[in-house]
């Protein structure tokens, strides 16, 4: 079972924007071979932070309005924000150290 929670546009207000804990929101493609490449090492890495941070995945097919909102150039992106607020922005599969990296810096 993941412990990546799927997110749309419709709850990302009251899931994001309004929380005041850590939140990590990736926003991939089903199409994109780095996307597929990354879930596997999200999962582990969400895991390792399940008490300290929540991580939903965005996809950009289905949730357009909200990938433009994130501002998302290319896929896979994620987003940190803390209480509520956009702290910090990747691009890119990025590793399982650097996952650990954006999150140790904010955490």
């Amino acid at each position: 079972m993941s412990i990546i929670t799927d997110l749309d546009e419709n709850r990302f207000e009251q899931e994001v924007a309004h929380r005041h804990e850590p939140v990590l929101v990736v926003l991939k493609a089903d199409w994109c071979r780095p996307c597929r490449t990354l879930m596997p090492t999200l999962e582990e890495v969400a895991q390792h932070y399940a008490d300290q941070v929540k991580v939903y995945r965005v996809d950009i097919n289905e949730s357009p309005a909200l990938a433009v909102r994130l501002g998302a150039r290319g896929v896979p992106t994620m987003c940190l924000f803390i209480d509520g607020t956009l702290e910090a922005t990747r691009v890119g599969a990025l590793s399982h150290a650097q996952l650990h990296q954006l999150l140790d810096e904010h955490l």
